[in-house]
């Protein structure tokens, strides 16, 4: 026998649509730098080489959360803001100086798919052609689980595998041995 079951109310359909969409969001959000203490943060670039400063006088700057200081190779995160996302962005310039040499990570389509219509905006306004792409990607890197943005950041940046050593020349004969696979020649008298 088949029973029907009622219609389910609008505020049943309301709380398995928030499940079912947003769960995953949750989820995500869970993962984020906002679980991660900021000194584990530092301590995870400052493990890979990179130095993690509080400050600059260019944090004087109106707006400035921070920057990356490509000669010394620090990066500087400025007393203001989300400090795990600016390390995570700023960190992400250092990633694209010092191991992708400039060459962008992601592609054009998957910037877009990663930035909200504000960051899409503001980059139109405050970044030229020239640099939206690295500003671009550093944001949306800077959204990304912060255990998956360091192994990626180990990925990209290892040193290429060593060279295998060179084989050794064949070591000389004694004199007097005849090499192998050759006969010995006589002269006779």
């Amino acid at each position: 026998m088949t029973r029907c079951r009622p219609a389910r109310s609008g505020l049943q359909l309301a709380v398995l649509l928030l499940v079912a969409v947003g769960l995953p969001d949750l989820l995500t959000r869970a993962a984020r730098a906002d679980n991660w203490s900021y000194q584990r943060l530092v301590d995870a670039f400052e493990q890979r080489g990179f130095s993690v400063l509080g400050s600059h006088p260019r944090c004087a700057e109106r707006g400035l959360y921070g920057l990356y200081l490509r000669v010394s190779r620090r990066i500087v995160v400025c007393p203001r803001g989300n400090l795990n996302d600016t390390l995570l962005h700023e960190g992400w310039h250092a990633v694209q100086s010092r191991c992708l040499r400039g060459r962008p990570y992601l592609g054009e389509e998957e910037l877009r798919r990663g930035l909200s219509r504000r960051d899409q905006r503001d980059l139109a306004r405050f970044y030229g052609e020239g640099r939206w792409q690295r500003e671009a990607e550093a944001r949306v890197m800077a959204r990304r689980d912060p255990a998956a943005y360091l192994r990626l950041v180990d990925e990209l940046c290892a040193p290429p595998p060593a060279a295998p050593p060179a084989a050794a020349p064949p070591a000389a004969a004694p004199s007097g041995a005849v090499p192998q696979g050759q006969g010995l020649k006589r002269t006779g008298s």
